[in-house]
């Protein structure tokens, strides 16, 4: 078993290894021993059998678990959503001694987060991330939230997980798409802070995948840079911010699309179209272009870059007034500078929107020094 430790104010364990849903009362009986348990997860997780797991698994040792089971995908995440959970827990008289389990992807986590630090001003709560993307990502540093029809994660809370348990068995059941999402993620890692990381993914005979022998060393791996940004920067003031590398842009054409392009193939075109702008503008010497390309295309993480052909630069800028990495009429955004080494560069609002418009105007007239899938599979 693979452990990381987020030394934070109450310290909790990562614990990342195979079969652990089965045996997830030997690592979470400290927690949940003689507590009602509250499991949250969606349609499709549970119909992978993983909820009936960890009922079966944990159910001797607390004083009762109950289940809620949303349909799957980012508009669960709402307000509606959020209110009925809250209800949802009244109504069972939950107490600050009792705990929430998240088990699922981001989505589920980041409701269950945000409704666990609110719900009688906080109770314990449980990661159990399903997907790789919330293993390496959402589940780790505190961040939750719920999203408003005027952009994403525009209402949150900074809360910490009591323990983050990855069973690396059920990558084995996401769709090839789901997975290929996760490595943006590990992409978006290995740019800002690890250069070594990013050499790992991009020199192996085939990419990575649910069955590769060293994808538990990965996710490892990017769990320690969420953990060693999160012990530097909690809240989001700063370092932390570099996290959010492509999303300012992949976010933007997440809402655009209403949510048709995925979560993790906006991060990648965030990344590539921040990387050209970045070079088109003088904001950095670093020419990788092509290399960063092929990379992304390696994991069919492109194949929906034709569907922002369709977006005028003010359907992106108008989910940006809300970013958070805003401040007044300036923001902030990630720059690369090397392989592994990202900066923040903060510049008028304004300015960014041209920089901006200017490279939608070149992707919808082909004059982007890019190659992507034709695959449109996902579309």
């Amino acid at each position: 078993m693979e452990k990381v430790t987020v030394e934070v104010e109450t310290p909790y364990d990562v614990m990342i290894d195979h079969d652990l849903l089965k045996h997830a009362a030997a690592h979470l009986e400290d927690l949940i021993q003689g507590k009602k348990a509250l499991i949250v997860t969606d349609e499709n997780v549970a119909s992978y059998g993983y909820l009936g797991n960890l009922q079966e698994a944990i159910v001797g040792i607390t004083s009762g678990v109950d289940t809620y089971v949303l349909p799957a995908g980012e508009a669960q995440k709402s307000a509606e959503n959020y209110i009925a959970l809250q209800g949802h827990l009244a109504t069972l008289n939950y107490s600050r001694s009792d705990v929430i389990i998240a088990l699922g992807g981001g989505v589920i986590g980041d409701l269950v987060g945000f409704t666990a630090a609110t719900y009688l001003r906080g109770i314990d709560y449980i990661q159990m991330p399903t997907t790789l993307l919330s293993a390496i990502d959402s589940s780790v540093g505190g961040k939750t939230a719920i999203d408003l029809p005027q952009g994403k994660n525009l209402v949150g809370a900074f809360y910490q997980p009591r323990r983050v348990l990855c069973d690396l068995d059920t990558f084995q059941t996401l769709s090839e798409t789901i997975f290929e999402d996760g490595c943006a993620e590990l992409i978006k890692y290995g740019m800002i802070l690890d250069g070594d990381l990013l050499n790992q993914l991009m020199d192996r005979e085939q990419p990575l995948n649910a069955l590769s022998a060293d994808l538990g060393e990965i996710v490892k791996r990017c769990v320690e840079i969420k953990r060693d940004v999160v012990l530097e920067d909690e809240h989001d003031l700063g370092l932390r911010q570099m996290l959010n590398f492509g999303h300012t842009i992949g976010h933007a054409v997440e809402q655009a699309s209403h949510y048709q392009v995925s979560h993790g193939r906006g991060v990648a075109i965030g990344m590539i179209l921040t990387q050209i702008m970045a070079e088109k503008e003088g904001l950095t010497a670093l020419f990788i272009t092509e290399r960063f390309n092929q990379l992304l295309n390696q994991y069919h993480l492109l194949n929906q870059m034709h569907l922002v052909k369709a977006y005028d630069y003010e359907d992106l800028t108008v989910s940006m007034t809300n970013d958070k990495k805003r401040r007044g009429g300036e923001i902030t955004e990630i720059f690369p500078d090397s392989f592994g080494k990202c900066r923040l560069e903060t510049m008028p609002f304004d300015q960014y929107a041209s920089y901006l418009a200017a490279i939608i105007e070149d992707l919808k007239a082909d004059k982007l020094p890019l190659v992507t899938d034709s695959d449109d599979e996902v579309a």
